[in-house]
């Protein structure tokens, strides 16, 4: 990220990246897991087709029915680390941008996940070491489901009182992305709402989570909208937390959006938790144009809520 970008001012993604397993696990194989779903019901409530993971279908069964752990598979060199797939996403980062990691100094790396791979240190150091990015500092901004926004809000308190300072010498070529406004808020009394307790499976109240989602979703997107003088007619792509398909589609239809600038992969990725949205956003890098607005609105535990006003730049590198 840079806080100066030719004469603008203010904070901008100069690129960004993904990386998505090449494992693709459809409706079907989940009925093998003797864990009470329907392929036909998940398509039909949720809109999710497939999902991806890092590990293959007869690991996830073995794991599924005692026949190894995840120990097991994390000393098989199994399980990648969020190092590392965290370094993948920065090479293609870096190549968007034309830059090389070799030639930055980051003044900080911020992570951010719901599965910690361990307590302490902090993701963000297993990042920074792992895609060998020299830096300042590094620590993590969790919230679930909103985490990016969350981190991006954060970065932008960071260039204002000094902490992260300008890109100059290091201007990137081509594409990035403006961060006009950010806008995060909370409700605490939901806490128990969406839960993953140490060592325990993901819960949910699954009713109450889908009313909250739509309408915080939809709420978001307005306010934001709102606040920079923007009619729905102007914002030319939108992206929701990618948790349920039916969700979102309700959430788009409310706010106004055309299906067409309506932009999800949740069907043939599934929930990937607060990496939903980002990823969504990288996967269709190409699709930007210079003046386009992108309104980023995700939900998450906590409970929190939260969205990103982004404005698309095209720059000539020095």
């Amino acid at each position: 990220m840079s806080a100066d970008l030719g004469k603008k001012t203010g904070l901008f993604v100069t690129a960004i990246g993904h990386y998505v397993p090449g494992n693709i696990l459809d409706n079907n194989f989940f009925d093998t897991l003797n864990i009470g779903s329907d392929a036909q019901w998940i398509v039909d409530r949720v809109g999710i087709q497939e999902r991806r993971s890092i590990l293959r279908p007869e690991e996830i069964r073995a794991l599924r029915f005692g026949e190894t752990t995840r120990e097991d598979l994390f000393e098989a060199g199994r399980i990648m680390t969020f190092g590392q797939m965290g370094a993948k996403s920065w090479d293609l980062a870096m190549e968007r941008a034309g830059l090389s990691t070799a030639d930055l100094h980051a003044d900080a790396v911020i992570g951010g996940t719901s599965v910690p791979d361990s307590d302490i240190p902090s993701h963000a150091c297993y990042a920074a070491r792992d895609s060998k990015l020299s830096t300042g500092y590094a620590y993590d901004t969790n919230s679930a489901c909103s985490t990016f926004a969350v981190q991006l809000q954060t970065m932008r308190g960071a260039f204002a009182i000094g902490s992260a300072r300008t890109w100059v010498e290091s201007a990137p070529r081509g594409k990035c992305l403006e961060v006009v406004d950010t806008m995060v808020e909370s409700s605490p009394e939901g806490a128990d709402t969406i839960r993953m307790l140490d060592g325990k499976p993901f819960e949910q109240d699954g009713q109450a989570v889908q009313k909250f989602a739509i309408l915080k979703t939809v709420a978001a997107a307005q306010a934001i909208m709102e606040r920079n003088q923007l009619r729905v007619t102007d914002v030319n792509w939108f992206v929701g937390h990618q948790a349920n398909l039916r969700m979102l589609m309700s959430a788009a239809q409310r706010i106004g959006i055309d299906p067409e600038r309506h932009l999800y992969n949740v069907d043939f990725h599934g929930n990937q938790g607060g990496a939903g949205a980002p990823v969504t956003i990288s996967q269709n890098w190409h699709r930007y144009r210079h003046g386009d607005t992108i309104v980023m609105s995700v939900v998450g535990s906590g409970l929190t809520w939260g969205s990103v006003l982004f404005r698309v730049h095209e720059v000539q590198g020095k």
